[in-house]
């Protein structure tokens, strides 16, 4: 085996399947799905399986290639048990690392599901995940680049961070993964990483910068810091993105994105253009429900409940362009005409994105028909 062998891949560049990554409304939660034509990865898989496992039906999955779990909390591994043990596809590594905080019966199941199917085969085995892992994680044209935590933040509990940036949390020590597209930098996938954590991606002078940002802790508070505005800004100024997305659940209480993040996001990215995947309840009536017709044609949570905002959204890469769908235009236009007095559009008009000289971010015109899943 060489020093640095590649898992889950195949030849760059064979076939002419999509190759993308889809960003899943699942409500108050995080789940992606990183799709090279029939191979997948997943990287979260939030509070249920069902949003995650339709979106593996509709694109007939026969292969998990990985199941990235950022940290233990609930709503990003709630679903993974039932991914876990479905029969449809063959997992090949499940990567998440141990939390001496835990303590919950989720965590409980997630490792009996991880258990009962390696013993009853489909499952090529689990490992922790840093940025020592040491292997290139790969989904046939699709790259997961680690960027934190490292190896001493996984092992070395409170004792391994300075204290001048706060006690160490699961937040802290979540996994933050870069998704590459065909060797361009695409999405970046920060978890519930907190300014403890911030700071030591920071301090290890990683390259951050994407199109895509999905912001994390889906826009609450970054942990014991007093400075939220700084931390988005901070934060959004590394990755310099196109798109910033927020998932979050639909009228729930806290009222996220809060306007401090919001304001930093502005303040390092005033072209982007910001979305939630569900109607913030500080943007709309919690109790008013909208269409969907402005969705992307697959799996969403907040759809029936006419909750979507965004909604799920996907990021699909040919010939080093990028498309989104829904089309950005289509969010821009359905928050201007449906939305209360959406945040996003108090502070600027809502962009679409910038070209950039690498990958060029463009939109293709769709059937307004979004179909109940």
């Amino acid at each position: 085996m060489s020093d640095n062998p590649t898992v889950g891949g195949h030849v760059p560049g064979s076939g002419t399947d999509s190759l993308g990554i889809t960003i899943l409304d699942v409500g108050h939660g995080n789940s992606a799905v990183v799709h090279d034509g029939a191979l997948c990865a997943v990287i979260d898989a939030g509070r249920s399986s069902t949003v995650p496992q339709a979106e593996l039906e509709r694109r007939k999955v026969t292969r998990m290639v990985h199941l990235v779990l950022s940290h233990g909390d609930e709503d990003h591994i709630g679903g993974s048990p039932a991914l876990l043990l479905d029969d449809a596809f063959t997992i090949g590594t499940v990567w998440i690392n141990p939390d001496w905080r835990k303590d919950t019966e989720i965590w409980k199941r997630l490792q009996m599901a991880v258990k009962m199917r390696k013993r009853r085969g489909g499952l090529d085995g689990q490992q922790m995940i840093t940025t020592e892992t040491g292997q290139v994680l790969r989904c046939g044209r699709a790259r997961l680049e680690v960027l934190h935590p490292d190896f001493t933040m996984v092992i070395g509990g409170s004792a391994s961070q300075p204290s001048q940036h706060g006690p160490l949390t699961s937040n802290s020590t979540s996994v933050v993964i870069r998704v590459h597209l065909d060797e361009q930098p695409v999405a970046l996938l920060a978890a519930d990483v907190d300014a403890a954590g911030l700071a030591h991606i920071v301090g290890s002078k990683q390259e951050l910068s994407a199109p895509v940002l999905v912001f994390p802790h889906h826009g609450g508070l970054p942990g014991s810091s007093r400075a939220p505005r700084e931390f988005a800004r901070t934060l959004t100024q590394l990755v310099s993105p196109d798109l910033v997305i927020f998932s979050i659940g639909g009228g729930l209480r806290p009222r996220n994105p809060h306007e401090e993040i919001l304001a930093g996001v502005r303040e390092a990215a005033p072209e982007a253009h910001v979305a939630c995947t569900q109607l913030s309840a500080q943007c709309h009536d919690r109790d008013q429900r909208v269409t969907g017709h402005h969705l992307a044609e697959r799996p969403a949570a907040g759809r029936d409940g006419g909750r979507c905002c965004a909604g799920t959204i996907s990021v699909t890469a040919d010939a080093g362009e990028l498309s989104f769908d829904p089309p950005l235009k289509n969010h821009r236009d359905f928050v201007t005409m449906s939305v209360d007095s959406a945040q996003c559009r108090v502070m600027l008009p809502l962009p679409l994105p910038r070209q950039r000289s690498a990958v060029r971010a463009v939109t293709r015109p769709r059937s307004s028909k979004a179909p109940k899943t």
